[in-house]
């Protein structure tokens, strides 16, 4: 009686081993996916932390600037002769100067700083809402602020509002 040959169901080892492969290979890909997904949420979360304070501190702005504007008309206390009255204006103006203290530490903290705004003219920082001829300002130069701008975390809120120098 001729053996009979077997044939068997089975794939072929080859075959198997590529599809092994295969599955390696894309579970692999879904790792680096899923490790690329907390990478950019976690970034994502920080940026959202980092100027969650956006809306509210430009809401605060002009409260900061109207303190700023306050501490710069500060009365000169040379001419008050009271001693009692001397007293309050000084004690007033140290509370001031306290606040103002405060503001620059807590604006510190929370990363927003305000704009410089001398020498030239930077649109991308400043607005400039008015020119005058100055001879002692070359044109094109920040004569004074008329509103400071602000940044946070090195994102502009507010550009500077400034009087630029022009030419007779």
């Amino acid at each position: 009686m001729p053996e009979e040959t077997h044939t068997t169901d089975t794939p072929d080892i080859t075959a198997l081993q590529k599809e092994r492969d295969d599955y390696l290979a894309g579970w692999k890909r879904a790792q680096a996916d899923y490790a690329n997904l907390q990478k950019e949420t976690e970034k994502a979360r920080q940026d959202y932390a980092k100027y969650a304070s956006e809306d509210c501190l430009i809401r605060l702005l002009p409260a900061i600037d109207q303190f700023l504007v306050a501490l710069r008309f500060q009365p000169a206390l040379e001419g008050i002769t009271d001693a009692d009255t001397r007293r309050k204006f000084e004690t007033w103006v140290t509370g001031l100067q306290a606040v103002s203290s405060l503001w620059q530490q807590a604006a510190k903290e929370m990363g927003l700083e305000q704009i410089t705004s001398t020498g030239p003219l930077d649109p991308s920082q400043h607005d400039a809402v008015s020119e005058e001829v100055s001879d002692t300002v070359p044109a094109g130069e920040i004569i004074r602020v008329a509103e400071a701008g602000w940044k946070l975390n090195g994102k502009l809120l507010r550009p500077s509002k400034v009087i630029v120098s022009k030419q007779h």
